[in-house]
């Protein structure tokens, strides 16, 4: 239960983090900046997600029967991410510095959310 709450919460502020971003990216730079750093942002947040849905799949059920099938899934999912990267900086469909920075939202989301948990634990701790 815990569990499914921080990944709500990492999902929820990855929303948030990326509208912030994509907001100060139009008012700082420029609309390119923003769309790219938005572009950036979904693919990311798409790939947490189906990453997300594949590993509970596979820790819930039995381990031998959905392992091969989530390998091939994650390695699927890594090659269309890898493919749709390439064109769009390939065709210069984006700023690739901040496509760069849009792809970081998840990783913010995830160490701001870890730090949060942590301060709960160590203030837990510290009161007992």
């Amino acid at each position: 239960m815990n569990d499914s709450i921080s990944l709500n919460r990492v999902q929820t502020l990855n929303w948030l983090i990326l509208l912030i971003m994509s907001i100060a990216g139009l008012l700082l730079f420029s609309g390119q900046v923003a769309k790219s750093i938005f572009i950036g942002g979904l693919i990311v947040t798409l790939s947490f997600r189906f990453l997300q849905r594949d590993l509970t799949k596979l820790l819930t059920g039995p381990l031998t029967a959905v392992k091969g099938r989530f390998f091939i899934k994650y390695y699927a999912r890594f090659s269309v991410v890898a493919v749709i990267l390439f064109f769009l900086i390939r065709y210069r469909a984006v700023n690739t510095t901040a496509m760069l920075v849009g792809l970081s939202t998840v990783l913010v989301s995830i160490i701001v959310t870890t730090a949060g948990e942590a301060k709960k634990i160590l203030s837990t701790k510290e009161a007992a």
